[in-house]
């Protein structure tokens, strides 16, 4: 993926949020502001709270390398700002299974759906993808 984990936009996020709760920021508030869930965010207070922001930086980014190159992933970040039916898709909304379909007709990689989320979340997007599965 990206060179440098610590500029991968899924952990400039968790860092966004450790700031933001040392700040002050209630929980529900960073969750809200910075498209994570609210348990993800009870869990980085534990950690900030435990260890500052550089426990939370330790926190690894996990799996192995993708395939999908930096330009491949420019290239997804600008089909996911824009809309599903610029695509070929039926209607303007992001699911899993368009941009799991989207990337193996582009790329050439089938990918699960825990992966698609994977990249999209890592990318930043995640909020993105609807829940529907079509």
């Amino acid at each position: 993926m990206l060179s440098r984990p610590e500029t991968l936009p899924s952990v400039v996020r968790r860092m966004t949020a450790g700031r933001l709760l040392l700040e002050g920021a209630s929980v529900e508030s960073v969750a809200e502001q910075m498209h994570l869930s609210v348990q993800t965010v009870r869990r980085y207070k534990a950690i900030v709270s435990e260890g500052g922001l550089d426990a939370l930086s330790r926190i690894g980014v996990g799996g192995r390398a993708s395939v999908l190159d930096r330009d491949a992933l420019a290239w997804i970040v600008a089909a996911l700002q824009g809309s599903a039916r610029d695509h070929g898709f039926e209607s303007d909304a992001w699911t899993n299974a368009r941009l799991r379909a989207l990337i193996e007709r582009r790329f050439g990689m089938r990918y699960s759906r825990v992966y698609i989320w994977q990249i999209a979340t890592n990318l930043g997007l995640g909020h993105v993808l609807s829940k529907s599965r079509r």
